[in-house]
């Protein structure tokens, strides 16, 4: 059974309007009856708390919710009170490109001997010739990277649960991209990147700005091997 092999870790702040939508998606997934899902929540000033609780209930699912932080914060804190062998850290505003995602990619890891399973994201949302490029760039560039330097994102990351300990999860100085400062450390030959297994919007790009987001992944991939850069504040949680 799905839910003695998984346990799903979704950090939160401020989440209301996403939320819901990410815990539906969950709920139409194969196998995912009774699979407990971990809400680590950072402290929402907004119902994010009262949405996602009111949801899982009305949709079956077994949820709890917690303290969180940041998202490496959140995460750990998740991922502590997981007993299954895999875990999947999933970002709060993510829904999944078919019914099979999750069983797709608990197959991998329990039958192929891999560690970690990635993806990369779809554009779902408003028309955004911008956000359309910039998704289908991330997609090349990641597949790219990830021959030589595994290369996960925090919107969908599965991990056995035993290497995820022993790396020590993750990082909690970083103030991004910690999830990549986690997947770096995965072997390329027991890292699987599985392209478009979820979809997000464009918020983030609205948030932080196109060209910020651009300079941010720059900087990001200049300083891959200068891990004090990632701890310090470069403005993407403002």
């Amino acid at each position: 059974m799905l839910s003695q092999q998984l346990t799903i870790v979704i950090p939160t702040y401020n989440e209301e309007k996403y939320i819901a939508q990410t815990l539906y998606a969950i709920a139409s997934q194969s196998g995912t009856y009774k699979v407990k899902i971990i809400i680590a929540d950072a402290k929402s000033t907004d119902n994010t708390r009262l949405v996602a609780s009111t949801n899982a209930f009305e949709l079956g699912l077994n949820l709890e919710i917690i303290d969180g932080g940041l998202p490496a914060v959140g995460r750990n804190a998740g991922a502590k009170l997981a007993t299954t062998p895999y875990i999947l850290f999933l970002d709060a505003d993510v829904t999944f490109s078919h019914r099979q995602v999750i069983v797709q990619a608990v197959d991998e890891l329990a039958f192929m001997d891999y560690q970690m399973i990635g993806t990369t994201p779809v554009y779902k949302g408003e028309f955004d010739i911008r956000a359309s490029i910039m998704f289908g760039l991330n997609k090349y560039v990641t597949w790219f990277l990830s021959k030589t330097e595994p290369f996960a994102i925090g919107g969908f990351t599965m991990v056995n649960r035993q290497v995820f300990n022993s790396l020590g999860g993750y990082d909690e100085k970083a103030k991004q991209s910690e999830d990549w400062l986690l997947s770096k450390k995965i072997s390329p030959k027991k890292f699987k990147l599985i392209p478009e297994l979820i979809t997000q919007d464009n918020r983030r790009f609205k948030r932080y700005g196109y060209f910020s987001m651009v300079k941010l992944l720059y900087n990001n991939w200049k300083n891959r091997n200068n891990t004090q850069y990632f701890y310090e504040d470069q403005g993407y949680w403002d």
